[in-house]
């Protein structure tokens, strides 16, 4: 009787230590699962890539000056005050916006500071950007008639500027701006038909091209896909500032010539793809 009692005991006792390492090895298990991976989205690094746009052309402002010795043909009379005296001005080169699709490649560094980024970053453009227009003057208004001609356009430019970001996980928004260079060409057009200003037949004609330097400013927004890549849309003011053409005449008033200034400035707004080289994401426990 004894020796079954006994061996009852054990058993329970058996059991129990059982369960209790059962338990034990459970709780043991759920406490060594690890927390969920928190990804950290860095955006340290070196990147390439490209882009493509448009460009929205502001107002050329053209301002005329003119060299007429003698006011030989009335021109210099036809092109400011105006012949018959109280008749309107014959300065009617048009105003301008040149305007088109633009494409190309850039190249920068970012540095991430916590949830600030500072980079820099340079690009280089294809560009057609362009406008042209001729205004004709009839001869009731001025006393002649006379055709007016400019045209404007941007065919590269590129700009190299800094960059200060804020970060919020995978997307960033930015500003930036630094140097523009481009390069610009223009074109103008003179010639007046009769109608008392004794200049029958006149044609005056000029063309110029320049590498100009100036500023550019603009904002970003920036988006990490998968690691590597980013994506994003870029808006820039690029101001290129002004240049001149002037117009020449090979017979009867040589010594005349005719100048316009114009101002080169764009607004542009594109996409941007890039390629960030390094390790993009670190995972934290």
């Amino acid at each position: 009787m004894r020796r079954c009692f006994g061996w009852a005991l054990a058993s329970v006792i058996s059991v129990g230590f059982a369960g209790l390492g059962s338990a034990s090895a459970a709780d043991m298990a759920v406490k060594a699962r690890p927390a969920p991976a928190l990804a950290v989205w860095d955006w340290t690094g070196w990147y390439v890539g490209g882009n493509v746009g448009y460009g929205f052309g502001e107002n050329t402002d053209p301002s005329l000056s003119f060299v007429n010795p003698g006011n030989a043909g009335n021109i210099g009379s036809f092109l400011t005050a105006g012949v018959p005296p109280g008749t309107s001005s014959g300065n009617l080169f048009p105003n301008l916006k040149p305007h088109g699709v633009f494409g190309g490649g850039q190249f920068g560094y970012d540095r991430q500071f916590g949830s600030w980024v500072l980079g820099a970053v340079a690009d280089f453009q294809g560009a057609d950007f362009k406008d042209s227009r001729t205004v004709t003057t009839p001869v009731a208004t001025t006393g002649a008639n006379a055709d007016e001609s400019l045209s404007a356009k941007i065919t590269w430019f590129g700009t190299v500027r800094g960059k200060a970001g804020y970060a919020f996980g995978d997307w960033m928004v930015y500003g930036t701006g630094g140097l523009a260079y481009g390069n610009t060409e223009s074109s103008i057009g003179f010639a007046c038909t009769p109608g008392g200003l004794n200049c029958n037949g006149v044609s005056f004609a000029g063309s110029a091209s320049s590498v100009r330097a100036g500023w550019t400013a603009g904002a970003g927004v920036s988006h990490m896909i998968g690691g590597n890549w980013i994506v994003g849309l870029e808006y820039l003011h690029v101001d290129l500032g002004r240049t001149s053409v002037t117009a020449f005449t090979p017979i009867n008033f040589t010594t005349t010539t005719i100048t316009e200034s114009q101002r080169f400035a764009e607004d542009l707004v594109r996409l941007t793809i890039d390629y960030k080289f390094g390790g993009p994401v670190v995972a934290r426990y």
